[in-house]
């Protein structure tokens, strides 16, 4: 079988073919000519047809009822291997790919670029949906097959995005819309195939993303309070600080919908700032009200990747006349992967503000008690999904009772999540947790019924934790 021509003519060429069977062969489905000049058409680096020139052979296919895969290849850490090995090595890695498609490729199959580490295939098929998804998970295999590269070799992450013509849609800028929607659902390593559902679900973040634009400053968002109960006695020590969302357009939307498209729209600098100036003003309100409360608040990635970080936590206390011992913050496990030595300095630094550090939902992901050596932390919170397991069965109870063990060895406050009954409050009293929240003690609540609530001491110094 003869594979697609994947070199195109010396410069000056009228007219390229990008799609062939047999030299000469008469049937006119199975080529299509690209016209124009060579310049115009193809990138300097892979030889191939840029974005409007494929788009504009696919157009072709779509009207001459052609069934195909238009796959979107991506090559990912493209920028980190530019910036790590050179841009000389970053095109050999382009190349490299240019080769591999190509010789995946069948009879009328064709391959272009579509710009940066991204590439389109043509997939020309009459097969299953399960045979295709076999050939679209070999060429990206073949992609993905470390490069040979200095002492050692080069490791290339792909990942591709598919949609069907004639299924998916009837014109080539929607397939290709269709086929980058898939991809950017796809994952490392993984293809995925476009669908309605995930047509909806792209479809939902796109309204949320528009939803969000102003959203701050139009004062959409607020706080609510869940408390954390002394485990010993159950008075109220502090409170947890959530976000939530009121959109005119939406309604009121789940923060699991709306900060992963705030993070992705660069909004959560920002939105983390209001936050905790936000929470801080509460915490000194409660404060001058003879109320003792400590307010822990998540933080992002974004803002414990800002080096100026701890400065605006010291401004925000100051201004809110705040002792930092009131202010408990929270990061995630997986906030922690990747430069230990640069988490160190951010984690450092808000220590040094005298500002409390909680490790939350210990226990998922990323967990190992290498981050517990790693990392000064005062407080270490145990995830609700081992809250639920206890009561349920021995191993349940087993990985809460070491958790505990292993905090309260390193000197660390425990605090358990997602209390929902009396039984696993007292199960957790009895192995030695500090804290617990939940909706056994009480669901998120605004500011105002907080304040009302038995059982908060008076606020000469921060809570004591026991």
């Amino acid at each position: 079988m003869k594979h697609a021509h994947s070199r195109l003519p010396e410069p000056g060429s009228a007219s390229i073919s990008r799609i062939t069977g047999e030299p000469g062969n008469p049937l006119e489905d199975k080529v299509i000519t690209l016209e124009g000049s060579y310049c115009s058409l193809c990138g300097p680096l892979t030889n191939l047809p840029v974005r409007q020139n494929l788009s504009a052979a696919i157009e072709r296919s779509v009207q001459k009822g052609i069934r195909a895969a238009i796959m979107v290849v991506k090559v990912g850490d493209l920028t980190e291997i530019n910036h790590w090995h050179g841009y000389e090595v970053g095109d050999q890695v382009i190349r490299t790919v240019m080769e591999r498609i190509e010789a995946s490729l069948h009879e009328s199959d064709f391959v272009g670029r579509l710009g940066g580490g991204h590439f389109l295939v043509f997939l020309n098929h009459r097969m299953e949906r399960e045979a295709l998804a076999e050939r679209v998970q070999s060429l990206l295999a073949a992609v993905s097959d470390p490069m040979k590269f200095g002492p050692g070799p080069l490791l290339i992450n792909a990942s591709a995005g598919v949609s069907l013509m004639p299924d998916d849609a009837d014109s080539a800028d929607e397939l290709l819309r269709n086929s980058e929607l898939a991809l950017r659902k796809a994952g490392t390593g993984r293809a995925r195939f476009f669908s309605q559902d995930l047509q909806a679900h792209l479809a939902g973040y796109a309204e949320v993303r528009s939803a969000l634009v102003g959203a701050l400053e139009r004062e959409e968002f607020f706080l609510v309070y869940q408390p954390q109960v002394c485990a010993v006695i159950g008075r109220v020590l502090g409170v947890e600080a959530l976000l939530r969302w009121q959109s005119p357009a939406l309604g009121q939307v789940p923060p699991d919908r709306f900060i992963p498209v705030a993070e992705n729209v660069g909004l959560m600098p920002r939105l983390g700032d209001w936050v905790l100036a936000s929470a801080c003003r509460q915490a000194g309100q409660w404060r001058a009200e003879g109320k003792s409360l400590r307010v822990a608040v998540n933080i992002s990635a974004t803002q414990l990747e800002d080096s100026q970080f701890s400065d605006r936590v010291r401004a925000i206390l100051a201004e809110q006349a705040l002792p930092a011992e009131w202010l408990e913050l929270e990061v995630t496990e997986s906030m922690l992967v990747g430069d230990v030595a640069e988490c160190q300095r951010a984690l450092q630094a808000i220590r040094r503000a005298g500002v409390k550090l909680a490790l939350d939902d210990f226990g998922t992901g990323y967990s190992n008690l290498a981050y517990l050596r790693h990392f000064t932390f005062d407080t270490l919170k145990i995830d609700r999904l081992f809250t639920n397991a206890m009561n349920n069965d021995s191993s349940g109870d087993a990985l809460v009772r070491a958790i505990v063990a292993t905090g309260s060895e390193l000197g660390l406050d425990i605090v358990a999540e997602g209390v929902e009954t009396a039984e696993q409050a007292e199960a957790l009293r009895k192995l030695g947790c500090s804290r617990m929240q939940g909706y056994y003690f009480s669901r998120p609540v605004p500011a105002a019924e907080i304040s009302v609530m038995p059982g908060i001491d008076a606020a000469d110094e921060a809570p004591t934790l026991l």
